[in-house]
């Protein structure tokens, strides 16, 4: 005994299921760029932060000991100046960004500046791959 499908019963044949995955990829082209784009956004505005942070912990090292760190290492830990005994002031963690690269730091004991690379971890760059810096005295 066969029977036979109705029109409703039928499965997707190959052209539908082509335009299918053509109207999804379209709309991947779409809002994907913007919605990956968004993330990378995001993590400049977190490291834009991050270094405003990074500053008052530098300004606080400045205030307990009268002068600036040679490094951002001697924010976590102890050395000659801060004495065996000190507490740090941060953590190694806070000493990269939200892509995961070290801060750049340089002083000459006066004036210190820190700075990240952005998104691509080169020098230069436009949007989130824009080098960001503060300044201190």
């Amino acid at each position: 005994m066969k029977r036979h499908l109705n029109r409703s019963e039928r499965g997707l044949t190959l052209v539908e299921i082509m335009v299918v995955l053509i109207i999804i990829g379209l709309m991947w082209a779409a809002f994907g760029k913007k919605l990956f784009g968004a993330g990378d956004k995001m993590k400049a505005q977190l490291t834009s932060s991050m270094l405003t942070q990074l500053k008052g912990d530098i300004e606080q090292f400045k205030l307990r000991y009268n002068k600036l760190p040679t490094s951002l290492r001697d924010l976590t830990e102890c050395n000659d100046v801060t004495g065996p005994g000190c507490v740090p002031i941060t953590n190694a963690d806070a000493l990269k960004d939200s892509w995961g690269n070290d801060f750049r730091y340089e002083t000459n004991g006066r004036v210190y500046k820190i700075k990240t690379l952005g998104a691509d971890g080169q020098d230069g760059g436009e949007g989130v791959n824009y080098d960001r810096f503060e300044e201190g005295p």
